[in-house]
């Protein structure tokens, strides 16, 4: 057998499962190369603690900001509350600007970012209430929310930061949400309208986290595919009460969720898609086996079919996701 033939047959005994990764890369020997790019493991976690040890600084930060605020809100003024707020908001983002172009390698650029993103929205709301600008017109809040969006997609065209990228989604999302709720408010109000605006929204996250697998931006495919498939599973399952056509659809875009996690190679789409799957099926035993057939009998079988989710969750997880 030449290498070809040994390398050909190796690739189908792993895509089969009958060999996983691991086995073999405890059989290979470690070369020199493998080792220089595996880094020291006190440097891995050095950077690790660091980085977790900023974002609980940034959120201490910002809770204390949050109750210092509240004990001096009533003697501070007008000009006071929005300097407190949106100024300092500001003032953390401007700083987190400047640390990240003077060490870009550092993340204590982002973790300024951090503080001032989390401060900056309700600044703004603050702003326009103390400037009595309409802060209860939908349309002002929408477009305030769209001009935040618009900042940190600028500041992150000209930094390319991950936690930027993150806030300008999260005031993207606000801005839709938002826009929508002006459009329809006091002419034509529908909660369904939201719904499918959250699958859609849900879909688009799974796409964004598709296309930042490889960049920079890689840290944040976790949480776009968690809040993406659970948007689009979630929303989706407010529709199937009382509706046949849904809860017969939902089973396939359930099927659809357990594709995608084997193609994204996912857990938490694989997790997340389980669990609605257990709660669609639930629902539909419930609506519609209980008094046919008995509930205990139902609860027999359901117990059954969820013995078997988990055992293809795990078989899935294990040969088609698991590195």
């Amino acid at each position: 057998m030449n290498k070809a033939e040994l390398l050909q047959e190796l690739s189908a005994k792993i895509r089969a499962g009958e060999i996983s990764r691991e086995e073999v890369m405890r059989h290979l020997p470690a070369s020199p190369e493998n080792k220089s790019h595996r880094g020291s493991p006190k440097t891995a976690s050095y950077f690790t603690v660091a980085n977790m040890l900023y974002v609980l600084g940034a959120a201490i930060v910002v809770i204390g900001i949050i109750f210092f605020v509240s004990q001096v809100w009533d003697d501070i003024g007008s000009a006071g509350r929005i300097a407190v707020t949106l100024g300092l908001g500001l003032l953390f983002a401007g700083l987190g600007t400047m640390l990240l172009k003077q060490k870009p390698e550092d993340a204590l650029g982002a973790a300024f970012h951090c503080i001032g993103g989390a401060i900056i929205p309700g600044g703004a709301l603050v702003t326009l209430s103390e400037l009595s600008t309409g802060v209860d017109r939908p349309w002002v809040v929408a477009f305030t929310f769209g001009a935040i969006f618009a900042f940190y997609m600028l500041l992150n065209f000209v930094q390319k930061n991950a936690v930027l990228t993150f806030f300008a989604i999260l005031n993207g999302t606000a801005f839709v949400y938002l826009a929508l709720h002006a459009m329809m408010d006091g002419t034509y109000y529908n909660d369904d309208i939201f719904a499918y605006l959250t699958m859609a929204i849900g879909v688009s996250y799974l796409l964004l986290g598709y296309g930042f697998r490889n960049g920079w931006n890689k840290i944040l495919v976790g949480i776009l595919y968690f809040f993406g498939i659970t948007g689009l599973l979630g929303a989706a399952f407010s529709q199937v009460f009382d509706s046949v056509p849904w809860q017969l659809f939902y089973f396939l875009l359930i099927l659809g969720g357990l594709w995608v996690s084997v193609f994204l190679k996912s857990r938490s789409i694989l997790v997340v898609s389980t669990l609605f799957l257990i709660a669609h099926v639930s629902y539909i035993t419930g609506e519609y086996f209980a008094d046919s057939i008995g509930w205990p009998i139902s609860l027999i079988l359901l117990g059954f079919v969820f013995i078997g989710l988990g055992f293809a969750s795990i078989t899935i997880n294990k040969r088609y996701i698991r590195e």
